[in-house]
C-alpha cells in the first residue's frame, strides 16, 4: 500500500533526527494512507513555512511490518484506554527515550 506525508518540504530521506517529540505515538515519522489528511498536513505546514507544501508517497508492506515479526508492531484497533493511555503517556514524556519500543504503531 502506498502511505503519504504531508509536509513542508520533499522528503527524499526520511530522517528520524528531524522528528519531533510528544506525539501521540513518539518521536518519529507518521504517515497516513489517506492521501487527503497528507494534502491538508502539507497545505498547513506550507502555510506556517511560507511555502506550498509537499506530499510525498512511500511504500508500505503491511504484511512485513505485521505479520513477518521483522519489526516490532503496534496496532491499535480500536479508541480504547490503552490506546488513550499510550498517547498520554507519549505526549508527556519529558526524557529522550521513547516510552515504548515499537518501530511502528498504527490506528
Amino acid at each position: 500500500m502506498i502511505v503519504y506525508h504531508g509536509s513542508y518540504t520533499e522528503i527524499k530521506k526520511i530522517n528520524l533526527s528531524k522528528a519531533l517529540p510528544k506525539k501521540d505515538f513518539g518521536k518519529g515519522f507518521y504517515v497516513t494512507k489517506i492521501r487527503g489528511h497528507a494534502d491538508n498536513m502539507a497545505k498547513d505546514q506550507g502555510k506556517n513555512h511560507n511555502c506550498k507544501g509537499f506530499v510525498t508517497g512511500f511504500e508500505f508492506d503491511y504484511d512485513k511490518a505485521f505479520k513477518s515479526g521483522e519489526f516490532k508492531a503496534k496496532k491499535f484497533e480500536e479508541y480504547t484506554q490503552e490506546w488513550l493511555d499510550f498517547i498520554k503517556l507519549n505526549r508527556i514524556n519529558e526524557k529522550d527515550a521513547p516510552v515504548h519500543n515499537y518501530d511502528i504503531v498504527m490506528n
